[in-house]
C-alpha cells in the first residue's frame, strides 16, 4: 500500500499467517515525512478475515496520534 499526500508518504505492507488455531495478522511499514522517517509494525490476533480491515485502522489511528499524519 502506497499513500501520499502533499505532507507524507506512507509505505506499508499486509500479511496474515494462519497457523493451526492461531492466527496472525500484521501491518509493516515507515512514513517519510520532511527529513524524517517513522517506521512501524502491528501485529493482532484474528480469528476471522472481518478482522483483516483493523490492521490499517489502529495503526492509522496511532499515526495520528503521534502527529505523524492527518
Amino acid at each position: 500500500m502506497h499513500e501520499t499526500t502533499p505532507n507524507y508518504k506512507l509505505s506499508a505492507k499486509t500479511g496474515w499467517a494462519d497457523m493451526l488455531n492461531n492466527e496472525v495478522g500484521w501491518w509493516v511499514g515507515y512514513v517519510e515525512k520532511g527529513d524524517n522517517v517513522y517506521f512501524f509494525a502491528l501485529n493482532i490476533n484474528m480469528t476471522k478475515l472481518e478482522q483483516a480491515k483493523y490492521r490499517l485502522e489502529i495503526t492509522k489511528q496511532i499515526l495520528k496520534e503521534m502527529g505523524i499524519i492527518e
